[in-house]
């Protein structure tokens, strides 16, 4: 952490942070414990900005001070913002959980006593990802420093300089490095200090399972008596520096069709679609490849990005064209426009990826304008683009807009490169492009997550997607997407007169029309359905948002959402103060903002744009016009000197 007024970095205070987990039918309900220590002989305000799942729903925060439980309340976050600095003034312990983007938080704590402890305890629950007969839960541990373009920053708000990097990122004398946006007005630091993390996951799978695994970390698993499986970290506690990643996988004749789970009035219907066993390989494709070659692509990620893209580059058919654009702080393509995949344009290809290095900075939206508006080679050929990037930017609400305004006809699948790709842009992105979406984390998944990408866009593509019901229900999504092949489909419904008992869904496979008669007078009983609505009803109203639904309706729709259900969003946060004062008034408050760490394998190279909040920089801004200063008052005295000499010749 680092003290305003004397610029100097002091020992962590966030000493660690416990996570509990436990997976329930299509639910994982997690306790995150984070404990704030006080080093230092001052009273401290900590800051902490910190990643969830995209589509976690955070419902629940206690402040723990000693013995005692303070819990939060969900407020407007204007309101929660006021009653914070007021307790805060007041010298009253407070905590504050806010949200920047659906999978970037921060916590706030103010008044941590010298040599004293709180901690905040939130609780979050997100839906299973259930994908090629396997199920998995993602926790995201580390935050990829995100570019902000200068066109989204207002001029009032920032001072930009560009300055070389050379092995780190490029910071101002006095400033913390790796600056990270989370919204217009407002940053956090990142950088290589935080405290280590304990995960502990009870698995209530509810079939037998062949296989269970951590793609990342080393586990240890024990059976309960109660039928559960108990999951540890083998090491105990880890360093958070990257997402942690938990598969399992049904045994082959448990493998699941269908599932229907209902609290109340509320349900969540899975279905999973045949497969059709003929591919779509004699198709033309005409494939726009999209490479991220900014700096912070740099280490392990852009080795692992050249290595698909050449990948996908070879897999190409000679009745296939392609391109390939790379892009930084600019971007350049490989051919004029799409080419035919000769085996001569493949090896050009191969070696333009061979060659690209990372660094810069992350400017995506000409690199996408570029891709959906060139020229098509061959009209009849499949469109598709794509984009291979971490999606550590700061404007996904600017390019997402681009996405569903411009696409066309083209479809956009997104693959996520690195230990902590920024998930909410690469699955929305895929969203609005009517695609799908990878996430390549390690160096030896490359294979394996690549050959699933081609499995998926070179088989039939299930379309016009209906469920037909016996009862008047509210469905989330109210339009279902396209599937492709091992994704199911996912659907929240609202079944107030809880009359629903049969449902048909139908939907057109390749050539081929589809339809599954379903029963549903029979769901198994499944917890956080109601909040599971709630979080479903507000995105979707940010996704209408992103399609042109007017602001202040969106902001109306889902404050009336987070307020019945409890939940934290854009426009609401939760809140908890104790209401007996600790720190004297005569005492002086520090503010710390808490350092997180940098992603494995993460190094950012070449020119970054170092974006700074004007209150924030007062130090780094006297500095340089001191040297401003300093540098003109020299010319003037070789001007003098220059001019005086002159004179006496």
């Amino acid at each position: 952490m680092k003290t305003e007024q004397s610029g100097k970095f002091l020992s962590l205070p966030l000493q660690k942070t416990d996570v509990e987990m436990t997976v329930t039918g299509p639910i994982a309900r997690s306790v995150l414990t984070q404990t704030f220590s006080n080093p230092t002989a001052q009273w401290l305000e900590a800051i902490y900005a910190f990643p969830l799942p995209e589509n976690a729903a955070v419902d629940h925060m206690d402040l723990l001070v000693g013995e005692r439980i303070i819990q939060g309340q969900i407020k407007e976050k204007q309101e929660a913002e006021r009653v914070y600095t007021q307790a805060k003034q007041q010298g009253k312990k407070t905590a504050l959980v806010q949200q920047h983007r659906p999978n970037l938080f921060t916590t706030s704590v103010a008044n941590i006593p010298p040599g004293g402890e709180i901690r905040v305890r939130l609780e979050y629950q997100q839906q299973l990802t259930w994908r090629d007969q396997q199920f998995s839960v993602r926790f995201p541990m580390a935050i990829t420093p995100r570019y902000m373009p200068a066109d989204q920053l207002p001029a009032t708000q920032r001072i930009e300089i560009q300055q070389q990097v050379a092995g780190g990122w490029s910071i101002l004398p006095g400033e913390v490095p790796n600056v990270i946006s989370l919204d217009n007005d407002e940053e956090e630091n990142v950088a290589e200090e935080v405290g280590n993390t304990t995960i502990a996951i009870t698995l209530n799978a509810g079939f037998p399972l062949s296989e269970v695994s951590s793609r990342y970390h080393e586990i240890t698993l024990n059976d309960s008596n109660d039928g559960a499986m108990k999951i540890d970290l083998k090491e105990g506690s880890i360093r958070p520096d990257r997402d942690f990643e938990l598969v399992w996988k049904p045994e082959v004749k448990y493998q699941p069709k269908a599932a229907f789970f209902t609290e109340e009035e509320h349900g969540l219907l899975m279905v999973m679609p045949p497969e059709l066993n003929n591919p779509l390989a004699e198709t033309a494709r005409e494939t726009l490849f999209i490479i991220d070659t900014s700096g912070s692509m740099g280490g392990a990620s852009i080795r692992q990005a050249r290595e698909a893209l050449a990948m996908a580059i070879e897999r190409l058919k000679p009745h296939d064209s392609f391109n390939v654009i790379e892009f930084n702080s600019s971007s350049s393509v490989l051919f004029n426009m799409p080419q035919q995949a000769t085996r001569m344009n493949k090896q050009s290809a191969l070696a333009f990826v061979s060659s690209l290095q990372a660094g810069g900075g992350t400017e995506m939206l000409p690199a996408l304008k570029r891709a959906l508006r060139m020229s098509v080679n061959d009209q009849t050929a499949l469109q598709q683009v794509i984009f291979i990037t971490d999606g550590a930017v700061g404007n996904e609400r600017q390019l997402l807009e681009y996405v569903q305004s411009e696409l066309g006809n083209k479809r956009l699948f997104t693959v996520g490169i690195g230990a902590a790709p920024n998930s909410y842009f690469m699955k929305e992105a895929a969203h609005f492009g009517r695609g799908t979406y990878s996430f390549i984390s390690s160096p030896l998944e490359v294979q394996e997550k690549m050959q699933a990408l081609f499995n998926r866009i070179e088989s039939p593509v299930l379309t016009n997607l209906k469920l037909t019901t016996d009862a008047d229900v509210e469905l989330l999504p109210e339009k279902l997407p396209d599937l492709y092949s091992g994704e199911p489909v996912s659907i929240a419904i609202n079944n107030k007169a809880k009359t629903l008992s049969k449902a048909t869904l139908s939907g057109r496979l390749g050539n081929t029309e589809w339809q599954q008669e379903l029963v549903l007078d029979n769901g198994a009983n499944q917890s956080g359905l109601s909040v599971h609505w709630g979080r479903e009803k507000i995105r979707h109203w940010m996704r209408a948002a992103i399609r042109g639904v007017p602001q202040e309706q969106v902001r109306e729709e889902v404050l009336k959402l987070a307020l019945k259900h409890h939940l934290v969003s854009q426009y609401t946060s939760l809140v908890a103060v104790d209401v007996t004062p600790s720190r004297p008034m005569e005492e002086q408050l520090d503010k710390k903002a808490i350092d997180g760490v940098m992603p494995s394998g993460f190094s950012a190279n070449g020119q970054q744009t170092v974006m700074l909040a004007s209150g924030a920089t007062s130090s780094s801004l006297y500095l340089m016009l001191g040297l401003l200063l300093m540098i003109l008052a020299m010319i003037w005295q070789w001007y003098e000197r220059s001019h005086s000499q002159t004179g006496n010749r």
